[in-house]
């Protein structure tokens, strides 16, 4: 909702201790912004990468627990979604977009490798929906690698393979390409055009 700028500025005038009440009140109804807020305001400098490893960790438990509950590629693709809502949590709070695309390929890598074999033997109705959020979280990382200085690219350079690998092992080639994405820039990261 956009603020008429005389209200803007009806704010701005208004005395510090009411602004000040008044700003405690509405971050309080938002816990986003009061996280954001303890971020940039409380936590001490190098918080982002201790955060980064606080959501890779969590990502490489649940992978590791998550091939001896596995139940369909329904539920896996349910797995990953509460996944990305951690990370997504947390690039909102940090504005890691770096550590975003580095989290979600760790995220499908991991979750899709510990449970390929699995995959591999559903019937391909069962694995259409997961396979259409993997080739789809799959080509945002590429458009926002693609956005990157070319340097990040060799950082990502791996992960981006591997997850190549696991798409023709898969046999996610026509599912990328109903989606308008092609595997190759997993295989051949230097095709992606910054």
């Amino acid at each position: 909702m956009k603020i008429p700028n005389d209200l803007k500025t009806a704010i701005i005038n208004m005395p510090d201790k009411e602004k000040d009440k008044l700003l405690i009140r509405l971050v309080s109804k938002n816990i986003m912004l009061l996280n954001q807020l303890h971020f940039k305001l409380l936590e001490e400098s190098g918080t982002t990468e201790e955060r980064r490893e606080e959501i890779e960790n969590k990502i490489i438990q649940r992978a590791k627990y998550y091939p001896e509950r596995y139940y369909s590629p329904g539920y896996l693709m349910m797995e990953m979604r509460d996944i990305s809502g951690l990370i997504n949590e947390h690039v909102s709070i940090t504005k890691d977009k770096v550590g975003e695309v580095e989290l979600q390929l760790l995220m499908l890598n991991e979750l899709i490798r510990r449970n390929k074999d699995k995959l591999a033997h559903a019937t391909s109705y069962k694995r259409s929906s997961l396979d259409n959020y993997v080739v789809l979280r799959a080509k945002k990382m590429v458009n926002s690698i693609a956005k990157f200085h070319d340097d990040l690219l060799i950082n990502f350079y791996d992960q981006l393979q591997a997850l190549g690998k696991l798409f023709q092992d898969l046999n996610l080639t026509n599912t990328a390409e109903q989606n308008g994405f092609s595997i190759n820039l997993l295989l051949n990261p230097d095709d992606i055009n910054p």
